[in-house]
């Protein structure tokens, strides 16, 4: 018994077979499957024939089963994706399939990606404009394309669509504050005027600007720091002359360092602020680099003037000190009952009620001396710890570290 005994014709089977087609056969003794691939269109005409055995299983596949032709369909239609190519389908037809378009689509023009194999070795691509609109919606067949397989089109998103309905939210002391739609460029001290101004008390110096898109990158940057933490080893590059006890001390104390530090960033989360220097007087930085664009989702926080400095970190009473005029950093740093022996003294840094930071390489203002910053209401004092031992790399991770976790504390002292 031959194949073109069981399957005579394209008669036989269902549409849109495929050429691939197989038999799978058990071989004695211990009956394992083997396949054997035939071509179905040469078996059909004669030139192949194949003899049955007992216990065979002809498989017949799809057109689509294998390695089916399709295109794809992306940007502003209700369904994008993957569709399988019939013969002769056209871009119209494929957004019909995608079930049309969405309202933000851009029908004056789409583009279509096609791919070609040259000479076997490599792929080259060639994109084409199509009038998507007359095509579909005239069905204009002289602006239609018929498609190849791996064909993409993309249909866009009409200029400025992403906009409509963008707006930010003011809150604290302001006139007004709620929520307010923004136009495309607009900027800060525009909707701080729609807003009424500031209220007598507000300290626009300590202005909190939280964005989603720097929530983003905080996150990633935290992420990716809390991962080079966790596996950087403690141990790493030791001194030489620790030995003995003194290395399982030292290798203790660097570990529970790690782990303290890691946390602090896990404890708390990134809140996107964008450092603004703004001051109560609009007029004086409106239309300046300072007077920023806004972006959709926006949230401005506006707080009342603080009274306090706060003094943190590795010092003998981490607190929030009343603010006097003319004081410098190191003046509450003493008031604060100095660092402890624990504190990296090298590395002190003051982080500004705007967010700002003052560090020893911050540039000439300070000499580089960090304690001799004159202070403002609201701004914070952070002595960091000493890190002790380790892989300059693992030093350097947990400095950062450190100062990260540190501005965060800004956002929860301005009230969030």
């Amino acid at each position: 018994m031959s194949l073109n005994d069981v399957i005579r014709s394209y008669q036989d089977l269902l549409p849109e077979p495929s050429d691939r087609a197989a038999i799978i056969r058990v071989r004695p003794p211990d009956y394992r499957p083997e396949t054997i691939d035939f071509s179905l269109s040469e078996v059909l005409i004669g030139n192949d024939p194949i003899h049955l055995q007992p216990f065979d299983t002809i498989r017949v596949f799809g057109r689509y089963e294998i390695d089916a032709p399709r295109v794809t369909i992306q940007g502003e239609v209700q369904h994008p994706g993957q569709y399988p190519l019939p013969e002769g389908m056209t871009a119209a037809q494929l957004v019909r399939m995608a079930g049309g378009f969405t309202r933000s689509a851009l029908l004056e023009s789409a583009d279509l990606t096609s791919y070609e194999i040259v000479h076997g070795e490599k792929i080259v691509s060639h994109r084409t404009t199509v009038d998507i609109g007359r095509a579909v919606k005239v069905k204009d067949s002289t602006a239609d394309a018929e498609l190849k397989p791996g064909d993409v089109l993309t249909i866009h998103q009409l200029s400025g669509w992403s906009d409509i309905g963008a707006s930010v939210t003011i809150k604290g002391e302001v006139s007004y504050p709620g929520t307010y739609g923004i136009q495309d460029g607009e900027r800060l001290s525009s909707v701080l005027k729609r807003a009424g101004g500031f209220r007598q008390g507000a300290y626009p110096v300590g202005a909190v600007l939280l964005r989603n898109q720097v929530r983003e990158m905080e996150e990633k940057s935290r992420d990716e720091l809390i991962r080079q933490l966790e596996t950087e080893s403690a141990g790493a590059k030791l001194s030489p002359t620790v030995n003995g006890q003194e290395e399982i001390g030292t290798l203790q104390f660097i570990t529970a360092q790690q782990k303290q530090i890691v946390q602090q960033l896990k404890s708390q989360p990134p809140t996107g602020r964008l450092v603004i220097k703004i001051n109560p007087n609009i007029a004086a930085w409106e239309n300046t680099p300072v007077d920023i664009e806004l972006r959709s989702g926006d949230v401005l926080t506006i707080p009342k003037k603080p009274s306090f400095v706060l003094v943190t970190g590795q010092v003998y009473n981490s607190a929030a000190l009343t603010f006097v005029p003319g004081k410098n950093a190191g003046w509450y740093l003493s008031h604060a009952g100095g660092p402890t022996n624990m504190a990296n003294k090298k590395d002190i840094f003051v982080i500004r009620a705007n967010g700002s930071v003052v560090g020893r390489d911050s540039g000439g203002w300070y000499s580089n001396n960090v304690l001799e910053t004159k202070m403002q209401p609201g701004d914070i004092v952070v002595v960091p710890q000493k890190i002790m031992g380790g892989s300059n790399t693992l030093r350097n991770i947990l400095a950062t570290a450190q100062i990260m976790s540190s501005i965060a504390i800004t956002a929860h002292v301005a009230g969030f």
